[in-house]
């Protein structure tokens, strides 16, 4: 039996919540309800059910093994039709297009930690574009860009190198397409892009294709940059 103290200072859905603790998506949350796995305060709990500080939650499910994986996705691969990795989520999507740096987990914990831009966590790319870049580029991106679909952060750092024809653009956000829709609002014709870091953590030594399980001691690593104290 897992038991979960409470904690939110308003009122919020217990699927929610537990997601956010790392017991599974939203709707496994659901299952386990439905299934009357879990209890608030000794009472059985019903979908759309909410907690507040001071509850205390049971959750009377076989606990599940963590996983935490690294994976270099090829070009021209759709993010997540990995069969090794099924039942883990990638975070950070990259498109069929794109290549590089994939983190993988089912521990909902660091999907929040490490996708939502207000905690401000690096991703790093190499793209190489058709057109020359200019020193205007750079200037550009670090303001941030506005087309009139979306209005996109600055970067935390773009360079320019390979004759102006390569680029390297670390962000703290991660919209859909955001690097590509940014460098075609700047005239830019993206011909490759490739993530090469993630938080600590590189692509060098992870052959395309590939996935790596992480060890103990690189957990350790992706909690404590994630802010996360302890695993459950």
């Amino acid at each position: 039996m897992t038991e979960i103290k409470v904690d939110s200072k308003e009122a919020v859905r217990i699927n929610i919540f537990l997601r956010d603790k790392g017991l599974g998506s939203r709707r496994n949350i659901d299952d386990y309800i439905t299934k009357k796995y879990i209890t608030i305060n000794g009472k059985p709990v019903t979908l759309g059910s909410k907690v507040s500080r001071g509850d205390v939650i049971n959750i009377n499910n076989p606990e599940k093994d963590l996983i935490y994986a690294l994976y270099n996705k090829p070009r021209g691969e759709i993010t997540g039709k990995n069969s090794e990795l099924a039942g883990c989520e990638p975070l950070g999507r990259l498109d069929k297009e794109s290549e590089g740096l994939l983190l993988y987990t089912n521990d909902y914990r660091v999907v929040d930690a490490l996708l939502n831009p207000k905690h401000g966590r690096e991703k790093e790319y190499e793209v190489i574009v058709r057109e020359k870049a200019t020193p205007r580029v750079v200037t550009l991106l670090k303001k941030g860009i506005y087309t009139q679909e979306m209005t996109y952060a600055p970067v935390k750092s773009v360079s320019i190198y390979g004759e102006g024809h390569s680029l390297r653009i670390i962000l703290t956000e991660g919209k859909k397409h955001e690097i590509r829709r940014m460098l075609n609002a700047l005239n830019l014709t993206v011909m490759s892009l490739k993530r090469v870091r993630i938080m600590s953590f590189v692509i060098h030594g992870l052959k395309s294709g590939k996935v790596h399980i992480m060890t103990p001691k690189q957990i350790d690593t992706l909690l404590k940059e994630c802010g996360i104290k302890n695993n459950l």
